[in-house]
């Protein structure tokens, strides 16, 4: 049995604790996870509609967390140095989201380590909870599918190459630092385009 073999089945065999770590990962972090989430729907390790339920579901209540966070802060801290902080950082790159805050929901989505920065913001601006809670559904959902297909495309790749654990390992890294290169450049865009608009 080959080592990536053993790997699967050890994953397989423990996939709904890894459901479980995937539910609570999304709730601090979510590209980079969801890109292996993909790898191991194309492993057969996870199932895709299982795998995609809890990711969903993980993001949507990390969501409404962040969401809620800043309503706290908007209440007991409005002008404490981390509410100042989130204030500034998402206005670095998304200045208009006093004008069009629903605008820039989805656009948060894309620029890697600003989503729950732009979440806790749209909280401190009192957006209505309704709407943002429409808007994050539809966006979330694009995105959660998005990054797993990212994933099984990788892990295709991946297992095209090799079937040895190691080498495997080391394409799943080069992988994730291709999704990091990538949405930083995608957020730079954004930045630069949303810029021209104040």
């Amino acid at each position: 049995m080959h080592s990536l073999d053993l790997f699967i089945s050890v994953v397989e065999a423990h996939r709904f604790w890894g459901y479980g770590v995937l539910f609570f990962a999304m709730i601090f972090e979510g590209e980079l996870f969801l890109v292996v989430t993909g790898m191991l729907v194309r492993l057969q390790a996870f199932d895709f509609y299982d795998a995609f339920f809890f990711a969903f579901s993980g993001v949507l209540t990390g969501d409404m967390l962040w969401y809620w966070s800043g309503r706290l802060l908007k209440f007991r801290f409005p002008n404490h140095r981390i509410t100042l902080f989130v204030i500034h950082r998402v206005k670095q790159y998304l200045p208009t989201i006093d004008k069009n805050p629903f605008h820039v929901i989805f656009l948060s989505k894309f620029i890697y380590g600003l989503n729950h920065s732009t979440l806790v913001m749209l909280g401190l601006l009192k957006t209505s909870f309704g709407h943002f809670l429409c808007i994050q559904v539809f966006a979330s959902f694009i995105w959660t599918l998005l990054f797993i297909i990212v994933g099984y495309i990788f892990g295709s790749v991946a297992i095209t190459y090799t079937q040895r654990l190691k080498h495997f390992l080391f394409m799943t890294l080069l992988s994730l630092v291709v999704v990091v290169i990538v949405a930083h450049i995608i957020g730079r865009m954004i930045k630069k385009a949303e810029q021209k608009h104040v």
